[in-house]
């Protein structure tokens, strides 16, 4: 492979590239709001709202998303033509909800590792069960959902190159259609290999960089021995047990 042979395919590379990291931006976003909207239904206080989100994980997490993509597409292919959605969209939902159910599954189980014991201080305090949750459950959660986050999102960037099955132009749909032109695929596929490669490393430190930030900006560590996520306070850190502890020393 010569340098004015890289040069020539660059431009088509990195257009594909561009739409890779458009999906996965777009595709990303919607898979958090999702996981969030499952983790907080799977932990509802309404049992037929729960069993009704378990039941969709289930389902949900045994299809894989190839096959969902497939059934997406072609499946209910007139439907999405008669709203006029194309191709890239549908990829980006098919993969959003697929990550959905397990990124959301991730969520729950943050939230969950959060002793009982700040719940009822909470409610001790007269918070309401929203206000526990937006105001002490989540913040402490939010640690532990880090690293599994971003995992996610360079999974969905891997997952990206399926949307070529559905004719989005991304990278690895531009790079078969170059194959079929130079008749190199081991140049070009090594080419989108370290391009993908140079992407999800930077993105592995960064979520380390990230925990760690959001760690001191709320006074929280992981520990390493907690193989679930768990996350406990630090010095500094708000602590409701010991509040609550405080005002009924205070009443007394």
């Amino acid at each position: 492979m010569s340098l004015t042979e890289l040069e020539s395919w660059m431009p088509v590379l990195l257009q594909g590239l561009l739409v890779s990291l458009e999906l996965t931006a777009v595709a990303s976003l919607l898979t958090f709001a999702f996981a969030t909207m499952i983790a907080l239904l799977r932990i509802s206080p309404l049992r037929p709202i729960r069993l009704v989100t378990t039941a969709f994980v289930d389902l949900d997490r045994s299809v894989p998303l190839l096959a969902l993509l497939i059934f997406v597409y072609f499946g209910l292919g007139k439907y999405l033509a008669f709203l006029g959605l194309p191709a890239f969209w549908v990829a980006v939902l098919a993969i959003s909800v697929n990550e959905a159910a397990y990124l959301g599954e991730v969520y729950r189980a943050a939230i969950e590792s959060i002793s009982q014991e700040q719940w009822d201080a909470a409610t001790s305090l007269g918070l309401s069960r929203r206000q526990t949750l937006a105001l002490v459950i989540l913040p402490q959660a939010v640690p532990a959902g880090i690293p599994p986050t971003v995992n996610d999102v360079i999974y969905i960037l891997k997952a990206s190159s399926l949307a070529s099955l559905v004719s989005v132009n991304e990278l690895t749909n531009v790079s078969t259609q170059l194959v079929s032109v130079t008749f190199l695929p081991m140049q070009i596929y090594m080419t989108i290999g370290a391009m993908y490669l140079a992407l999800t490393v930077p993105l592995s430190y960064f979520a380390r960089w990230l925990e760690v930030y959001v760690n001191r900006r709320l006074g929280l560590r992981v520990p390493p021995e907690a193989a679930h996520g768990a996350v406990v306070p630090i010095a500094g850190a708000t602590d409701l047990s010991a509040a609550v502890s405080a005002k009924d020393a205070t009443d007394a």
